[in-house]
């Protein structure tokens, strides 16, 4: 990432969600109680779990997800 490019401006995405019912209802009762849009809801939720990601991170260092293993990779992983 350019170092320039880390401020506080926000870059706009359009998405497409697939909630269920009952989680599109608490979000919305979240943006009515917080007087908030919808998307100001969603933004700030997304935007917490990416911070928390990038403490998890730090805290354990580079962590490598494999595409694929077999259980016996898994037990020995555990092991």
């Amino acid at each position: 990432m350019n170092p320039e490019h880390c401020s506080d401006q926000n870059v706009y995405v359009n998405v497409n969600l697939s909630l269920k019912d009952e989680t599109l209802r608490i979000l919305l009762e979240m943006s009515n109680d917080m007087d908030a849009s919808l998307e100001d809801v969603i933004s700030s939720i997304t935007e917490d779990s990416v911070i928390d990601l990038q403490r998890l991170q730090d805290d354990l260092g580079i962590v490598i997800i494999p595409e694929k293993c077999s259980k016996q990779d898994l037990i020995n992983s555990l092991q």
